[in-house]
């Protein structure tokens, strides 16, 4: 028997915050073969990626014999597998006139510089002042359909206070091969940021597993046993007595995963609230350049972290395309001020 999946759910929400779960419960039959789970179940239900699996059982969302297991798990004849599908009330995204800034666009697809603040896409729980509502306004219903309606033209993502560029598809054919590239790591990203303090390696790489945290789950952490693999390559551009500038090269494309990285070695991103990089202790000043300090984080009350770089394979036009978006202005003050203040 194969079950079939609707998907409608949202990934960025938990299950708890949703009215409705579609429950889907099988037993494993007595003359299969042992196999990965996520294999199993993207033969049993119909219309579901391994992706959105992943993410399902990442989230807790599927459950062998009462117990949450990972992707890698074999299933065996028997075995009592559940399945909790989050769905929501179909809800309408409206376009918004909010300005963007198009590095460039074509019939096909479009590459923004994303400002700060500006969320990438609806969820259930808030439905506008993102970038898909301001596609919408832009390009009307020239927008490619694959990701769904909250996610109409999304190929990748930057966090809400990240700046920088973006690819958006315009048109389904081209959808899928863009995401495939960030997938398999032939689309390059380059970022730039502005971190706590000296590094004693001034380039590196970061390769750990990146998990949510327990206590909340919109955090992520780095972790020993669960998670998932996260490779960040780093470089220091220039150094100052108490802050780096540093460009980063990202092997994977996991949630907050510079973030998380540099906190991890003791360098957050300045301003970024959520991994301590507003934390004034931290930086080490006396208390009379702690004023001068607290001025930085007020020109700067987000993450210093900017995607600079992108650099993908057009599709449709069978050609490499690369862009770069200059340093933003909050960016360039502060690193203006740390340089005249010596910090």
């Amino acid at each position: 028997m194969q079950y079939e999946f609707d998907e409608e759910n949202d990934n960025e929400l938990e299950i708890s915050e949703f009215k409705n779960i579609q429950e889907i419960e099988m037993t494993v039959p007595g003359n299969k073969i042992r196999e990965r789970i996520d294999k199993f179940l993207a033969a049993a239900i119909r219309n579901i990626s391994r992706n959105k699996i992943a993410t399902l059982l990442d989230k807790g969302w599927i459950t062998v014999n009462g117990k949450v297991e990972k992707a890698n798990y074999k299933v065996n004849p028997g075995d009592v597998v559940k399945v909790n599908i989050p769905r929501a009330e179909r809800i309408e995204i409206l376009p918004e006139n909010i300005p963007l800034d198009f590095v460039y666009q074509d019939e096909y697809l479009a590459v923004v510089n994303k400002q700060a603040g500006l969320t990438v896409h609806p969820t259930y729980s808030s439905v506008s002042g993102t970038l898909v509502n301001a596609l919408m306004y832009h390009f009307k219903n020239d927008l490619s359909a694959v990701n769904g309606e909250l996610r109409p033209g999304i190929v990748h993502r930057l966090d809400k206070d990240t700046t920088g560029l973006m690819v958006v598809a315009k048109s389904d054919l081209v959808h899928r091969p863009l995401a495939d590239q960030f997938a398999e790591k032939s689309a390059h990203r380059e970022y730039i940021g502005i971190c706590i303090g000296k590094f004693k390696e001034k380039s590196g790489r970061v390769d750990t597993l990146i998990g949510r945290w327990q206590r909340d789950r919109r955090v992520m952490v780095v972790t020993q046993f669960e998670g998932k693999q996260a490779i960040t390559n780093y470089e220091v551009l220039e150094e100052f007595n108490k802050f780096s500038l540093v460009k980063f090269m990202l092997e994977t494309g996991r949630t907050h995963q510079i973030r998380v990285h540099m906190k991890h070695l003791g360098h957050p991103l300045l301003g970024d609230k959520v991994y301590d990089g507003d934390n004034l202790k931290r930086v080490g000043l006396p208390v009379n350049q702690q004023k001068r300090l607290a001025h930085l984080l007020d020109i700067l009350p987000r993450q210093a972290l900017h995607a600079r770089r992108l650099e993908f394979f057009h599709p449709a036009l069978k050609q490499r395309l690369s862009f770069e978006a200059p340093v933003p202005e909050d960016m360039l003050k502060v690193i203006q001020l740390i340089k005249e203040w010596e910090f």
